[in-house]
């Protein structure tokens, strides 16, 4: 069994096609197709089921995907540790995160770690937080970050960084603008706007609304902030977001309204919790949790002087 036949293999079932999987490998089709037959042949079992219009992987397939997966982060990282030991302080990382975090919190954030670490590059991919996770989960990504709950935790090294909420926000004048806090079934008739599909917010308050028996009005999905408090000021819809979003961009013609029950925001820093670290990554995964506590640790402070 050759490693390329078990990467050829892995991108195939990621991308649950041959055709696709053969345009990011940069393959031929037919070449593709005799890796993974001598895949097959190598090991004696049928690995995917296939016909000209399906797609399915065998039992011992789909154990093997999972396998592979570890094995070849594990792989890769044997190499990867070689560079680390002659860059030393020199090295690339590849970040995914959702835009509003990007926005939010890391121009300071990347500034500070490029002071420190110069020779370090940070490649990073905007996305929503279910995209983070099966980016980072699949060895794509070095580090992410995401809202809470991920898929398949326990794939994951994960820290902590935000413990916030969601709220709505209204214009000045509509009836929830005057109450203390709304209740989530309250939204029933309400055109709502939010997070798209990629995002774990998305997810989550589908799942409250069904639990009090009805299915939200989401006229609007977006991960982009300035649409979002534009077609709530122009009172097109109500949005619901992070509460830290919500205060980031607010302004005089919109009001935040608490949710009831509580909608949590729980942001975390995620990395595969098997295989190797590099040096880079490991740099700016320390640099980053640092800097949030830095912030959290402010936040409280300011708490107390008020």
């Amino acid at each position: 069994m050759e490693i390329q036949h078990l990467k050829n293999f892995v991108e195939v079932v990621r991308q649950e096609s041959f055709t696709r999987a053969a345009a990011q490998l940069y393959v031929t089709q037919p070449v593709l197709t005799r890796s993974i037959k001598q895949l097959e042949d190598s090991l004696n079992i049928l690995l995917i089921e296939r016909t000209s219009k399906s797609f399915r992987l065998t039992d011992a397939g789909r154990i093997l995907y999972e396998r592979a997966q570890e094995f070849l982060i594990e792989y890769d990282s044997i190499f990867q540790t070689m560079e680390d030991v002659r860059s030393v302080k020199t090295g690339q990382v590849r970040m995914s995160i959702p835009g509003v975090l990007l926005d939010m919190y890391f121009p300071p954030l990347l500034s500070g770690f490029r002071k420190n670490f110069p020779g370090i590059d940070i490649s990073v991919v905007e996305e929503g937080s279910k995209l983070v996770a099966e980016s980072v989960g699949a060895g794509k990504a070095d580090l992410g970050l995401v809202m809470l709950p991920v898929d398949k935790p326990s794939r994951f090294e994960s820290h902590l960084l935000v413990s916030d909420v969601c709220q709505l926000v209204v214009w000045r004048d509509h009836p929830f603008a005057k109450l203390p806090s709304v209740q989530i079934r309250d939204l029933r008739n309400e055109i709502i706007l939010t997070f798209s599909e990629t995002a774990t917010l998305h997810d989550t308050f589908i799942q409250m609304c069904e639990q009090e028996g009805f299915a939200p009005r989401l006229a609007y999905k977006s991960l982009m902030p300035g649409f979002s408090f534009k077609m709530v000021a122009m009172r097109q819809c109500i949005a619901l977001l992070p509460l830290p979003l919500i205060l980031h961009k607010m302004c005089d013609e919109l009001v935040t309204v608490p949710l009831e029950p509580r909608f949590q925001w729980d942001i975390a820093i995620i990395r595969h919790k098997y295989g190797y670290h590099p040096f880079a990554a490991t740099r700016l995964f320390e640099h980053i949790r640092t800097h949030f506590a830095s912030l959290n640790e402010l936040a409280v402070e300011k708490s107390i002087a008020k």
